[in-house]
């Protein structure tokens, strides 16, 4: 292995045998991953999702003892704070930290008998920096450990009130799904606490001069605020008395709100549901593609080692491998 004069990266090479048994061990992986990938598609396509529970709600004028219902009027809360947002009528408030920190990153390079594992050391932006003293490379590991000072917290707005038709529902907002209709952005920088942190950006840094520089140990947080909509918004689950909880359907519990009346509630609903299940999809696919790939990783790190027409002869055959998952995903999505 070479390291470099600083100590910050190295440089090594990959064998044949070493790639040769890490292909192998790979078969294993994959084995799992092919099952899992049909397992997690049929979750996905099967799962119960809000647009199915409420695709019957009434109105509450309406409503049936156990059955969905739907209120849609104007929305208040008892005002919310954080440690950055001042104190407001919020749904709810969230603040997040980074720390510019160390991080040892690895990577290989190059296929074949050019195939090298390269660690450099590097300063990044994280939520969860490492320890530099369990870092390899020598100038690494004597790096200072920098760690975030602001926790990740959200703060839910609470006795909220929703008032229709000259009557007034209780509804717990942390029990609730709101769609991504209902906008969360940045506060204004009146709204904000800096508490000695400065506003730059989309983001409030530990100092002006981390706002201006990316600087090791620096600090940023990000911090969100849902305001409650002026106009009305439409809840969604079962009633007990003058207050809406969640509703139970095939032994799962839904309550969700957004921004309109009933329908375009459930527009917003049913567009969330959809863009869920076809993030799961493709998370099955890529599973399925990369299981059917490590099982033949042998035969592709075999290639990789013929000049010129090994590695493209082994993209061939991941092309190949991707178009059977597709065909494997896309039939088990018809099946199920």
């Amino acid at each position: 292995m070479a390291i470099s004069s600083d100590g910050m990266s190295s440089s090594e090479s990959v064998g044949f045998f070493s790639q040769f048994g890490d292909s192998v061990k790979g078969i294993l992986t994959g084995f799992a991953l092919i099952p899992l990938s049909i397992f997690l598609i049929f979750k996905v396509e099967t799962c119960t999702q809000a647009g199915d529970a409420f695709k019957n709600a009434k109105p509450v004028t309406q409503m049936e003892e156990g059955k969905p219902v739907y209120i849609t009027g104007k929305l208040t809360a008892q005002p919310v704070g954080s440690l950055f947002v001042k104190t407001g009528n919020y749904i709810s408030v969230s603040e997040s930290s980074e720390v510019y920190a160390w991080d040892e990153e690895e990577r290989t390079e190059g296929e074949g008998s050019n195939k090298k594992k390269i660690r450099e050391c590097k300063l990044k932006w994280t939520t969860d920096p490492d320890n530099p003293s369990k870092f390899q490379l020598p100038a690494c590991k004597a790096k200072a450990f920098h760690q975030r000072r602001v926790k990740s917290d959200t703060n839910v707005a609470n006795g909220g009130k929703l008032s229709s038709d000259g009557k007034t529902y209780n509804v717990n907002l942390a029990d609730t799904d709101f769609t991504s209709s209902v906008p969360s952005s940045k506060p204004e920088d009146s709204e904000i606490n800096t508490n000695g942190y400065v506003s730059s950006g989309n983001y409030l840094y530990s100092s002006s001069t981390c706002a201006n520089n990316e600087v090791e140990g620096c600090e940023r947080v990000t911090v969100t605020a849902t305001p409650i909509p002026s106009g009305d918004m439409t809840f969604l689950g079962t009633l007990k008395g003058d207050t809406l909880g969640k509703y139970t359907y095939k032994d799962e519990a839904f309550m969700s709100a957004s921004i309109g009346d009933y329908a375009q509630t459930m527009a917003a609903i049913k567009s969330d549901d959809s863009t869920k299940k076809w993030i799961g999809r493709f998370i099955g696919f890529i599973m399925m593609w990369s299981g059917l790939a490590l099982l033949v990783g042998p035969v592709t790190m075999l290639l990789d080692f013929i000049p010129f027409v090994g590695t493209m002869g082994s993209s061939v055959i991941r092309f190949v491998l991707g178009v059977v998952a597709f065909v494997i995903t896309a039939i088990t999505i018809i099946l199920v």
